[in-house]
């Protein structure tokens, strides 16, 4: 399209007004009408009628527009009305939804004017606008304008406010503005805007009159001569780099280039890249990462398919990156793990506090079995809080979801292991739990066994299992004294595969040499190994595990270097828990085995006792019988004789009941229970004399003991103090740090005597019996407590037990 003409003012001009709003159209189109009668108005409403309109321009068209245009804005329109043809047409912005960023972006595009809408005196200032752009087109085609009648004060002033706002807008602008004119050997810098001195660090003062190539570009650029680029009228942008006075900084550089007076000035307008440039090299290094990381990762839309994802999701899955993006996750996952992830989603979501969430899930490649994954995901929402899709780090647990399982079965086993009562019993279930929970399929247990120190039950030790050839000839066979490790547990698949499991003795021999040194010893081969007897064994992988003095636990494999680390640690950790295991059933059994023969003991302690009683007692009845009959008979001269006879049959019964009651506290206690001992001191007070002076400062502690033999000690201490003391002694019962006392006001024992009287047959009295505090010692000992001797604060005899022993 040709230039404006010199002929311009001669005819009309059209305006083509474009609105999509039908009432601010006609409003405007209203008051331009009224405002310039020289102005022919052409209202349109979409960029469409604007383009067929501008068909059919003159060399008198101008453009009026809105900025929001509804398909598009009037920037990018202009963009492509200046690719056109029509490349001279003035486009004038009058708009109500600008600002100073609006402004600013309008000019630096190559708009001829921005006039807000909706302020005072708009239409006026649209009016002077649009005389100042016809003006300057006449300027630059070499003619004048004619005088206008219709131009008033108004309009001057108008015109005068626009040059104003527009100096305003340079004032303002967020971008750094420069204007510079361009000299025949150098460039001048005219004016900066405050946004300059504050991104570059220089004052206004400072840096005007000087060339901006000497201060801001660096030496190894080009400088970006806007006019020499493009022309007047034309917009030149490019990405440059410039020197601040705090180092270089990128900008995206806006450059227009007006001719004022016969000056050309040329704005650069910069608009900061740093912070955009330093977000490019995090989403560079963020690929980077995402394309060399070894796990799979991904990222969703909002619609949830798949935008992106890495080799390694793509490899997982047994497909390719082409393959899944633009595709549905259901591709790989099942309805479920799809709505769980959505699910997942909207709880992080609604969780202002969760950034992101961790769930599991089955992935599922398009060859082979579903595995199971755990995926890290975390939503990605826009700067205004939109939801904008999600990203997923993929983990594959199966290892992990197989070991964990691995170590439930192990510990829920060794629960097993523990409530096993025999030795064999406890060997049995942990080669159950080595071939179930921990997949060692071929395992044996031996225990060890010899003539004084038998850990096995004999069934095991004499079970027919001899020296077997064919094993991995790690036996030997034992004819002598020596121990042995005797086989008590294996599998089924042991037994297969060597026929029997033999006794292994002392000598050239893997397992005695790994229980003898209490080392493990493994080998990936144990053909290889220096003292091997059978190079033909089918074993290849053997882990031979003591279990300290109990025995040796020894696992097989037909595969070399068969147990990797992680099996090789459980089954230490079981063999462990075996030798615990072992130790405790074998605890057990000694315990019930002493427990047995303590009840033996006590049963033949009974019968003697009763035997006793009954061949000492019926004699004396007889004779107690025949002096009683004597009595009639027997003169004065012989009552004194009959009363030493009564006296010594009574001693006699005395010493009968004693000696009884003495063997039956020395008996071993096989059950106990929980005593009260204020209870127990208050009975005996009562059985041995209840008018006795019984002092108790504090209470007593309840004791685990056999509340008959207590009550027993307790009346024995009673008795020996009254018979030593007499009826006035004062009996004194209180606890201690470690058990109870009991102590009297007595004269006490001699020190030299104290470690006496706890022994049958000591008395002091010449009608003691000696078996009082003998009594008293015996039920200490057997409650495992123990009793010291010594002096009460008040002289006489104090007995301190200990219940610690």
């Amino acid at each position: 399209m040709a230039a404006f003409g010199s002929s311009r003012f001669r005819q009309p001009t059209t305006a083509i007004y474009l609105d999509p709003n039908p009432a601010v159209r006609q409003r405007t189109v209203d008051r331009l009408r009224s405002a310039a009668e020289w102005l022919t108005i052409d209202p349109v409403s979409t960029p469409a009628a604007l383009r067929d309109a501008l068909a059919n321009a003159t060399e008198r068209t101008c453009v009026i527009t809105e900025y929001d245009l509804e398909t598009t804005d009037a920037l990018s329109l202009y963009e492509r009305v200046k690719a056109s043809d029509v490349t001279t047409v003035p486009f004038l912005l009058y708009t109500a939804d600008g600002d100073e960023r609006l402004a600013s972006d309008a000019i630096a595009t190559g708009l001829s004017g921005y006039v807000p809408r909706g302020v005072d005196g708009s239409i006026n200032r649209l009016v002077a606008q649009l005389r100042t752009i016809l003006d300057d087109a006449a300027r630059a085609n070499g003619d004048e304008p004619d005088a206008d009648p219709h131009r008033s004060d108004p309009t001057q002033q108008a015109l005068r406010s626009e040059r104003a706002r527009f100096a305003a807008l340079f004032e303002h602008s967020p971008d750094p503005v420069a204007i510079t004119v361009q000299l025949p050997e150098t460039d001048r810098i005219v004016d900066v805007n405050p946004a300059f001195e504050s991104m570059f660090g220089y004052e206004r003062a400072e840096i005007t009159d000087r060339s901006i190539d000497d201060l801001l570009i660096p030496d190894d650029d080009e400088p970006v001569c806007i006019t020499d680029a493009v022309g007047l009228g034309e917009v030149v942008t490019a990405e440059v780099e410039r020197l601040t006075t705090d180092g270089r900084r990128n900008f995206f550089l806006r450059g227009f280039a007006v001719e004022i007076d016969g000056d050309v000035l040329e704005y650069a307008i910069y608009t900061d890249l740093s912070e955009q440039k330093r977000r490019e090299r995090e989403l560079e290094r963020y690929r980077t990462l995402v394309d060399t990381v070894g796990d799979p990762m991904y990222t969703l839309d909002e619609t949830g398919q798949i935008e992106m994802v890495n080799d390694a999701m793509a490899d997982t899955l047994g497909t390719t990156r082409a393959d899944l993006v633009g595709n549905h996750p259901s591709c790989c996952l099942s309805d479920d793990d799809v709505e769980r992830a959505r699910e997942t989603l909207q709880m992080i979501l609604k969780d202002d506090d969760r950034q992101w969430r961790t769930f599991e899930m089955e992935f599922e490649p398009v060859d082979g079995e579903p595995f199971l994954v755990e995926n890290n995901v975390a939503p990605l929402v826009d700067e205004d809080g939109t939801f904008a899709g999600s990203v997923g780090a993929i983990r594959d647990i199966s290892d992990r979801t197989k070991r964990e399982q691995r170590i439930r079965r192990l510990h829920e086993g060794t629960r097993r292991l523990m409530a096993a009562e025999s030795t064999d019993d406890v060997a049995r279930v942990a080669s159950e739990i080595a071939h179930d929970a921990l997949s060692l399929e071929i395992n044996a247990i031996h225990l060890y066994a010899d003539g004084t120190d038998r850990r096995v039950s004999s069934d095991a030790a004499a079970g027919g299992r001899s020296a077997a050839t064919g094993a991995s000839a790690n036996s030997s066979q034992n004819d002598g004294d020596d121990g042995v490790l005797v086989p008590v547990a294996m599998t089924d698949e042991t037994e297969a595969l060597l026929g029997s499991v033999p006794t292994i003795g002392p000598g050239n021999s893997i397992a005695w040499d790994a229980f003898e040194a209490g080392e493990a010893i493994v080998h990936g081969d144990v053909r290889h190994a220096e003292n091997v007897r059978n190079p033909e064994t089918p074993i290849r992988s053997e882990a031979h595990i003591p279990l300290g003095d109990e025995g040796i636990f020894i696992v097989s494999s037909t595969t070399p270097n068969d147990f990797d680390p992680e099996t090789l640690t459980l089954a230490r950790i079981l063999a462990a828990n075996l030798e615990a295991a072992l130790e405790r059933a074998r605890r057990e059994c000694e315990l019930a085995d002493r427990t047995a023969e303590l009840e033996r003991q006590n049963d033949r302690l009974d019968a003697f006792a009763s035997t006793v009683s009954h061949d000492l007692r019926n004699p004396l009845t007889l004779a107690a019988g025949h002096l009683e009959n004597l009595e009639p008979h027997v003169d004065a001269e012989g009552e004194s004789y009959r009363e030493e006879i009564a006296w010594a049959l009574d001693r006699m019964d005395d010493l009968i009941e004693h000696v009884l009651t003495l063997a039956r506290s020395g008996q071993r206690l096989t059950e106990t229970e929980p005593v009260d001992l204020d209870g127990v001191v208050d009975r005996a007070h009562r059985t041995v004399d209840p008018s006795l002076d019984l002092d108790r400062p504090e209470p007593l502690p309840t004791v685990e003991a056999d509340q008959d033999r207590v009550s027993v000690l307790f009346e024995n201490v009673f008795r020996n103090a009254r018979e030593h003391v007499g009826d006035d002694v004062t009996i004194t019962v209180e606890p201690t740090d470690d058990g109870f006392a009991i102590a009297d006001d007595g004269p006490g024992v001699p020190s030299t005597d104290r470690e006496q009287i706890l022994e049958s047959g000591y008395s002091t009295s010449p009608d003691g019996t000696g078996f009082g505090l003998a009594i008293v010692s015996e039920v200490v000992d057997a409650h495992g407590w123990s009793v010291t001797v010594g002096e009460s604060e008040a002289g006489g005899l104090r007995l301190a037990i200990s219940l610690e022993g």
